[in-house]
C-alpha cells in the first residue's frame, strides 16, 4: 500500500497558471512525511491531490494501486470514508454536537455510531480529552477542539491521515502536543501520515521532509 505520483502538474485559471511543476513522489505505507515550504509554494495543492480531494491537471497519482481519477464517485466516497482521515488547520467541528458526537460523525453516516461509541471514548481518553466528551466545541479550548478533530479522523482506523497545517491556529505548547499525538498514532498504529506545515521544527519531526519551492521539490 503506497501513494505514487508521477510528473504531477497542477494548473489553475484561464489562462492557466502552473502551481505544481512535474512532481514525482513515492510514499510507503507507515511513513510519516512532512511537506513544507513558504506560503504559495504549492504544499496544500499537493496534499489535496495526494489525498484524493483533487486531481492533477497532468500526470498520474495512484493510492493503493488505484487512480482516484478513474474511480466512480461512489468508489471514491467509500475510499475516503474508510481509508482516509483528514485534519485541517480549523477543526470544522459541528457546533451543535458534543465532542463525542463529532468524533462519531463518520460512523453515524455509515450506521456504525453505536457500535463504535466505546472505541471513541477510549480514543478520546488516549488523546487526553475523555473529560470533554459531553461538551460542545464552544466549551473547549482550541487545542482540545483540534484533538477532537484528530480523534474524528482516526475513529475508522484509516490507513492514511492527511493533515493540512493542523497546528496553524494553535499556540506553541498546544501545537507541540498535537505533533506528538500524530507521531504516536504513526508509531503505535502504523498509520501513514502526510503533514503540511510551514513550521521548520514541526516539519523536522517527520521521518522524511519534502520541501517545495515554487511548486517544485528541492
Amino acid at each position: 500500500m503506497s501513494i505514487v505520483g508521477k510528473n504531477i502538474i497542477k494548473e489553475f485559471g484561464d489562462p492557466p497558471t502552473r502551481v505544481l511543476h512535474g512532481i514525482d513522489i513515492n510514499i510507503e505505507h507507515g511513513e510519516f512525511i512532512s511537506i513544507s515550504g513558504r506560503s504559495g509554494s504549492g504544499k496544500s495543492t499537493l496534499l489535496y491531490i495526494l489525498s484524493t480531494l483533487d486531481n492533477p491537471t497532468l500526470g498520474r497519482m495512484t493510492i493503493d494501486g488505484k487512480s482516484p481519477a478513474e474511480m466512480s464517485d461512489k468508489e471514491l466516497h467509500h475510499f475516503r470514508n474508510t481509508s482516509v482521515g483528514f485534519i485541517f488547520q480549523f477543526h470544522y467541528l459541528l457546533p451543535e454536537l458534543t465532542a463525542l458526537e463529532n468524533v462519531l460523525l463518520g460512523p453515524r453516516n455509515l450506521g456504525r455510531d453505536k457500535e463504535l461509541r466505546e472505541k471513541a471514548l477510549r480514543l478520546m481518553d488516549s488523546l487526553e480529552i475523555g473529560d470533554q466528551a459531553n461538551k460542545l466545541p464552544s466549551q473547549m479550548s482550541g487545542g482540545q477542539q483540534q484533538r477532537v478533530a484528530i480523534a474524528r479522523s482516526m475513529i475508522l482506523d484509516p490507513r492514511y491521515i492527511f493533515a493540512d497545517e493542523p497546528t496553524g491556529s494553535l499556540d506553541s505548547v498546544t501545537g507541540e502536543r498535537v505533533m506528538q499525538t500524530l507521531k504516536k498514532i504513526n508509531k503505535e498504529m502504523g498509520t501513514t501520515i502526510i503533514l503540511v506545515t510551514h513550521e521548520p521544527d514541526y516539519a523536522a519531526m517527520a521521518e522524511r521532509e519534502i520541501f517545495l519551492v515554487d511548486g517544485r521539490v528541492v
